[in-house]
């Protein structure tokens, strides 16, 4: 892609930002941000830093799941530059969201390491994505039966519950498909023939280095097989991708908590699968700005909380979550070089 066209994107991703920053703001106002204020002064500073610990040990344990699985495939590559490639592909995607961004910056980024090719590194981030979105629906699912069992009612329609566990398996499995090579023959040899004329010349491109279709199905197949034999791994790295899902849960219970509120925990993750559900379809506000927030705010009221101790418990949720993970990533992008590791990407 031209600079011409990453100038382009650049200058939408600023005008959508400034969209989000007046959602936001308006966000603000509707709370009332005296109110607010008042009811974050009584924050408890041990259980809130408590909060940032956990979420950004989730961020952690995120990025070397995603390490696990390139290993477990055979791709040499350092702890480090798996975390900060994450990092890296985070702090684009809150700033530009772009569907499956992340996994697209990560492939792009790995696609050269030593014993790694496009099809592993296009592997390694689909398996890790389906890993996420199943522990998505699996932990919104766990949250429903035990408070089905518990006899408590969830402040959330029953439809769009189901809808969002649906959501979480059904993309698991349909990133899961995407990983079956006869699968993705069979629709390649479908296509019309100057489709896959397009396809072959990208794959080709120097700046790509797929060596076309079929060595990239080539490395996917190798990916796949060399993982299959590795049991133990994938289940240490799906783990660790579910306790970074929870950290949110964790880090809004931590945050009401520091604020004197006790919630049931299991309604939380509930209330925050539904945010969570809302952020993954966000593909135009960067980070969600004001749509989350205003999101997890009315969640809160729903279980009866009143308005300004709702929106006080969002935006430190949202500190923690995303401001400060923001922060944390755009330190690793200006450190590892942002510009020159995405520059011809973006």
């Amino acid at each position: 892609m031209s600079w011409s066209g990453g100038g382009r994107r650049g200058r939408v991703g600023i005008i959508f930002l400034l969209i989000g920053l007046l959602f936001f703001a308006l966000y603000l106002l509707w709370t009332n941000p005296f109110k607010v204020l008042l009811e974050a002064g009584r924050l408890s500073l041990p259980l809130f830093l408590l909060s940032i610990l956990v979420n950004d040990t989730g961020l952690l344990l995120f990025a070397l799941s995603w390490h696990l699985i390139l290993r477990g495939i055979g791709v040499r590559v350092s702890a480090l530059k798996s975390v900060s490639a994450t990092f890296i592909s985070l702090f684009v995607v809150w700033l530009m969201p772009i569907p499956i961004g992340s996994e697209l910056i990560r492939a792009y980024l790995m696609r050269n390491e030593e014993g790694s090719d496009l099809g592993k590194a296009m592997a390694s981030v689909m398996i890790h994505k389906a890993m996420y979105n199943l522990s998505f629906g699996l932990l919104i699912t766990l949250a429903a039966v035990i408070e089905a069992w518990r006899g408590v009612n969830l402040p959330i329609e029953k439809g769009l519950l189901l809808f969002v566990i649906f959501f979480g398996v059904s993309t698991s499995i349909i990133f899961s498909l995407l990983l079956t090579p006869s699968l993705l023959r069979g629709i390649y040899r479908r296509l019309p023939n100057w489709v896959r004329v397009m396809v072959e010349r990208g794959l080709n491109h120097p700046r790509i280095g797929a060596g076309g279709f079929e060595t990239l199905i080539k490395g996917v197949e190798d990916a796949l097989s060399t993982l299959r034999s590795k049991p133990l791994l994938k289940l240490s790295a799906f783990l660790m991708v579910a306790f970074q899902w929870s950290t949110g849960s964790i880090t809004t219970w931590l945050v009401a908590m520091s604020l004197g509120c006790r919630i049931d925990f299991w309604i939380i993750v509930a209330l925050y699968a539904a945010v969570e559900f809302i952020q993954q379809l966000n593909i135009v506000i960067p980070g969600g700005l004001g749509v989350v927030d205003a999101g997890l705010t009315a969640s809160l009221c729903l279980i009866g909380l009143p308005l300004s101790l709702s929106s006080a418990i969002s935006l430190l949720t949202r500190l923690v979550t995303y401001w400060l993970e923001l922060l944390l990533c755009a330190a690793f992008s200006l450190y590892y070089g942002y510009r020159e590791l995405l520059g011809e990407y973006l």
